[in-house]
């Protein structure tokens, strides 16, 4: 596994990179939740960093293959690609956090309750970081 960085907050240093045109999701039209893959629910401290530099802390509500879902107080917008980061458990030792850094393009967000929901597929994942997810994955597909 690749050595995670001194300090994680080396990636929130420098601007998100820019987002995509919006392909598929003209303005007014319904989320789309893109993720076709089985989910396994988490609750993971996590932070990304909005347009303009300002990071924000919320929480990975579930994890897939193709992506996360995300549980925020803040708004974070659709279709916009977004520096991430995750504290990950460790597989044997659940206090052995390794940080697990990447870059989503979220998808959509929603209010549910008193919660906003927002979802967000890889744009970029080192291998060995999806393969640590992965092993949560077919851990709590159990």
């Amino acid at each position: 596994m690749t050595t995670p960085p001194d300090d994680v907050d080396a990636l929130f240093d420098t601007p998100s990179p820019p987002s995509p045109e919006p392909a598929g999701n003209p303005l007014g039209a319904a989320p789309v939740d893109v993720r076709r893959e089985h989910r396994v629910k988490v609750s993971w401290p996590a932070r990304v960093q909005l347009p303009g530099g300002r990071v924000i802390e919320l929480r990975v509500r579930d994890l897939s293959e193709g992506g996360v879902g995300l549980l925020t107080d803040h708004h974070i917008p659709p279709n916009t690609v977004l520096n991430f980061a995750v504290g990950v458990p460790g597989i044997n030792e659940p206090a052995k956090i390794t940080p697990v850094t990447a870059t989503i393009k979220t998808t959509y967000i929603v209010v549910q309750g008193r919660d906003l929901c927002c979802g967000g597929i890889w744009v970029s994942l080192p291998a060995d970081c999806r393969e640590l997810l992965d092993k949560w994955i077919r851990r709590l597909r159990k």
